[in-house]
């Protein structure tokens, strides 16, 4: 009896061995792709920080490899000749299911000039770390990352909401231009100016191409409307203005951020999905003029005009529908006036009076037109 569970004792501390050989075996699948191509990048290098476990991508960008369970918590580093090297937590993934890691090229490098203008697009020829041949690009260089940021929401506006954003660079595909007949794929990436003055600076470069992924750029017959027809675009940035991210108020006056002169300009701001969100003027760091403001679905919100920092004349507010909402009068920050309220079923709401901002009377309407108040406050 006793060699009876002498043996069991053994099978059964085999068995526990393997199924704790078997919990601590884990399994990496992936796939390595670029990810300005949006390509499968082969012979890149995934291994786990300080250890043996690791291996290299087939062909196909494919690669699978297992790992004792005491690595789980390390760090997983990918790299490969051409590329940023990409470093995670092996905790962050989920190992039952096919990873997908995207990795960026090495900066541009610029291998023909030494200087750009400051915001004037030109077509330069640049190569990457990966490939010795050189390449066109249209390319500017601006003075702060805002005003690329800035660019990038003017391109949102006209070209929609269907592109791709990542860390350095966004891509729209199938767009049409005047300046090409066929539909189009464009890319546009940024990084520090190598060839500037100030670490604050920016390369912006602009890659354009056919549905049979041929430079456009390096096209002849392009090259020159693409130039014009992008800087048309960068022109637009810089005469809305300043985003107004880059304002800032100091005793209700507003200067651009570090600036001690009160802010005199435009002044513009976009929602994440490229839609207009407002647009207006300073003077000598007060709004003046005709300001605009938009719901995130692209229908006007608010229009009205300021005069010295203070609502002046007829103000219009919407609902995000479209249909009216108020129609108000001002003088020097105050109602004055007639002015009237709607239902969002369009009829009238509220119609009330005043003067110099003092209540003088009302009368209001439920949503089905018949009168549920009538007042008068000087009585």
């Amino acid at each position: 009896m006793s060699y009876f569970k002498a043996f069991s004792l053994i099978i059964l501390a085999v068995l526990l061995s393997l199924n704790v050989w078997t919990q601590e075996k884990n399994v990496l699948k992936g796939i390595i792709i670029s990810q300005k191509e949006e390509k499968a990048i082969q012979y890149a290098n995934i291994r786990i920080k300080d250890s043996p476990y690791g291996t290299t991508s087939d062909e196909n960008g494919k690669f699978e490899f297992s790992f004792p369970n005491q690595f789980s918590k390390d760090t997983l580093i990918i790299s490969c000749i051409g590329y940023k090297r990409l470093v995670l937590p092996l905790s962050t993934l989920n190992l039952k299911q096919l990873q997908h890691f995207e990795l960026e090229d090495s900066l541009i490098l610029l291998n023909e000039v030494v200087a750009m203008a400051y915001d004037f697009i030109d077509a330069l020829k640049w190569k990457t770390k990966k490939d010795d041949k050189s390449r066109l690009y249209l390319t500017f260089a601006t003075r702060e990352i805002q005003n690329a940021a800035n660019f990038i929401s003017i391109l949102k506006e006209t070209f929609g909401k269907d592109f791709k954003l990542k860390s350095n660079f966004i891509r729209w595909k199938k767009v049409k231009i005047p300046e090409v007949g066929d539909k189009i794929t464009f890319v546009v990436a940024w990084f520090r100016c190598p060839y500037c003055p100030d670490p604050e600076n920016i390369t912006v470069t602009i890659d354009v191409m056919d549905k049979k992924d041929n430079s456009l750029v390096e096209n002849p017959t392009y090259t020159k409307k693409l130039e014009k027809y992008f800087q048309n675009l960068l022109d637009k940035t810089f005469a809305q203005g300043v985003d107004y991210r880059q304002l800032e108020s100091r005793d209700s006056i507003t200067y651009l951020k570090k600036s001690t002169e009160p802010y005199t300009g435009q002044c513009y701001g976009y929602y994440e999905n490229g839609q207009k969100g407002l647009r207006g003027a300073y003077v000598n760091g007060v709004r003046d003029g005709v300001w605009e403001y938009w719901y995130s679905n692209g229908q006007k919100k608010v229009e009205g005009k300021y005069k010295k920092g203070l609502k002046d004349g007829q103000w219009l507010y919407w609902y995000p529908s479209g249909q009216l909402r108020i129609k108000a009068f001002y003088k020097d920050n105050e109602m004055d006036g007639t002015n009237i309220w709607y239902h969002e079923n369009g009829q009238k709401k509220k119609e009330a009076v005043f003067r110099n901002g003092v209540y003088i009377e009302k009368t209001e309407w439920d949503e089905k037109g018949n009168v549920i108040e009538i007042r008068n406050f000087l009585k």
